[in-house]
């Protein structure tokens, strides 16, 4: 079955609203987002000196006398506490941006779909809305995604969209086949004394930090495997439709 497509009027739309959507995403994720957290350290020095310089100033009460050790030890928990508290935090915002980019081109590609592969009958039919019935229309057209170079990297980035928002499922064992360095936590495998730790066996909650830990190099490289994506198919529909219409 041919499709009828219209590809130098969606290359274009590809090159000049999509790509740029995508850095645009990218770019407030890591250039205002992720310098907020740059000093998370130090504001959990500065936790710990003000619970050190409160503990120093309360009231003795004779049955709960805190030695200079006491004190120095409850600060030292405080800043910790602030501290693991915030780096959570900092890694849910990752997964979670990394996995918001693949539904932001989930989109992109489903608003071609509806606006391009079906009728216009179709076009608003919520059976038809999802990324098996689009692979499936352009494969019977002669277009298949999975072709592309590129489509290996978009599907892996389904998988981590998949496995941050449900935990553990299918998704995430098969991340976990092709990505293994995703669920090493980067501070307990620094450490020696805690490096056997450092790996997770199950996935319960990355959207607080834990389990999955992507980076901000994730969210760069990924945000290049969909603007190649967009490249590569606005060529392949443009070289499609020439070939209907030459």
């Amino acid at each position: 079955m041919s499709l009828w497509l219209d590809g130098q009027f969606w290359s274009y739309y590809f090159k000049q609203r999509f790509i740029p959507q995508i850095n645009a995403f990218c770019d407030v994720i890591i250039n205002r987002i992720n310098p907020t957290f740059s000093n998370v350290e130090q504001e959990a020095d500065t936790i710990a000196q003000n619970e050190f310089e409160r503990l120093g100033i309360m009231p003795v009460d004779e049955d709960h006398i805190l030695d200079m050790a006491d004190m120095a030890e409850k600060a030292q928990e405080a800043g910790l506490n602030y501290y693991q508290a915030i780096t959570g935090i900092h890694q849910g915002i990752i997964n979670l941006s990394v996995a918001a980019l693949y539904h932001l081109f989930e989109q992109q590609l489903l608003l071609f779909y509806r606006r391009q592969i079906l009728r216009p009958s179709e076009e608003n039919n919520y059976n038809l809305m999802n990324l098996n019935q689009l692979m499936t229309r352009l494969s019977d057209g002669g277009l298949k995604l999975d072709n592309l170079s590129s489509w290996q990297h978009v599907d892996e980035l389904r998988l981590i969209a998949n496995a941050v928002k449900h935990a553990e499922g299918k998704s995430t064992k098969n991340l976990r086949r092709l990505r293994p360095d995703l669920f090493e936590n980067p501070i307990l495998k620094e450490d020696e004394s805690t490096s056997w730790l450092a790996f997770s066996h199950d996935v319960y909650m990355p959207l607080v930090g834990e389990d999955i830990f992507l980076t901000i190099a994730d969210l760069d490289f990924y945000r290049n495997s969909l603007l190649s994506f967009w490249n590569e198919f606005g060529d392949v529909i443009c070289e499609y439709s020439d070939n209907q219409h030459p």
